[in-house]
């Protein structure tokens, strides 16, 4: 019988899981039509929305005060597009961002849609196509605008910009930070618990997140939300998937960065992906696993922030050259 590897497996189950999302979407929208028809339903989401609205204030636009997509202009020739991760804000990218601008690259870090706003808006937009557009267009601008855009992604962010990496294959360097990749099986039963619960209320809390950032200052400054709904579970085991599928037609040299205390992504499966990474490309390509210590999931602004940027510095500036003014 025929080898089948995991990637191919993955594809092989494609159509049966647009299939499942399809019909999941269709439940998640008579749920949430349901809170204004069952009065505790719509309690609750109430007390959520609220609570949420006043630790995080939002501007007049809607979006979360300081969760503002970036853009950091500097050289007319050389940028890097940063993506956020998954329940998270360009903020978490703030950092590394002003790292890299630092030394004169142009730097645009995008809002991925239903992050960095309320609840409900969360709720509505938790979309891996609408993720997928807009880490795509705005690469796409970068590139109309400048000869060399490098890209770098951190946790879902990662997975989206191998999924870009895949298909723009032009991008002279890739940094994959905790690459949320695969479908981890912690996420497999919180998944399904997931969507237990939002058959009785519309919104749950994360749970970790306290993990993922060791650094207590950096962790109260965080601006993601730390509630959940069903579907963005579901939203983010789809890109998870999507990315894993395309790890063998990465070409181009790639850095893969992660700390050995990561509380979402275990070092077995980090390893485990990258031995598939770039498969396809043969021998020749340039790939690199490093390991940090002392920090959690969210690399880049936890204790590990400086060494990270510095790394990523030295990969983007070896690969993709240095800016001109």
């Amino acid at each position: 019988m025929e080898y089948v590897s995991r990637y191919d497996r993955a594809a092989l189950l494609d159509n049966r899981h647009y299939k499942l999302v399809t019909v999941l979407r269709v439940l998640d929208r008579l749920l949430f039509a349901l809170d204004d028809r069952l009065p505790w339903r719509r309690a609750t989401r109430e007390r959520f929305e609220n609570v949420d609205a006043a630790r995080r204030p939002h501007g007049p636009d809607g979006v979360v005060l300081g969760a503002e997509a970036i853009r950091l202009d500097a050289s007319v020739t050389h940028a890097v597009l940063l993506v956020h991760g998954f329940n998270d804000t360009p903020q978490s990218m703030a950092p590394l961002a002003m790292a890299l601008h630092a030394v004169g690259w142009t730097v645009h870090v995008p809002r991925l849609p239903g992050h960095g706003c309320a609840l409900r808006a969360m709720a509505q937009h938790a979309s891996a196509t609408e993720w997928t557009a807009c880490i795509q267009d705005s690469y796409r601008a970068l590139r109309a605008t400048h000869d060399v855009v490098a890209v770098c992604g951190l946790s879902m962010g990662a997975a989206l910009s191998a999924t870009l990496a895949a298909q723009y294959h032009d991008i002279p360097a890739l940094v994959l930070l905790s690459p949320y990749i695969g479908m981890p099986r912690p996420l497999q039963a919180a998944l399904i618990a997931a969507w237990v619960i939002q058959c009785i209320r519309p919104y749950r809390r994360g749970t970790g997140g306290e993990r993922s950032i060791h650094d207590p200052v950096a962790r109260v400054k965080t601006l993601g939300p730390g509630i959940l709904t069903a579907r963005m579970l579901t939203e983010l085991r789809t890109v998870a998937r999507r990315a894993q599928s395309v790890l063998p037609q990465l070409s181009m040299p790639t850095l893969y960065l992660q700390s050995r205390e990561d509380n979402r992504i275990t070092a077995h499966a980090a390893e485990r992906n990258f031995s598939g990474l770039g498969t396809s490309a043969g021998a020749h390509m340039i790939r690199e696993q490093r390991w940090l210590f002392g920090c959690g999931h969210i690399i880049t602004v936890d204790y590990c922030r400086d060494d990270v940027a510095r790394q990523v510095l030295a990969w983007i500036t070896t690969y993709a050259g240095t800016p001109a003014d």
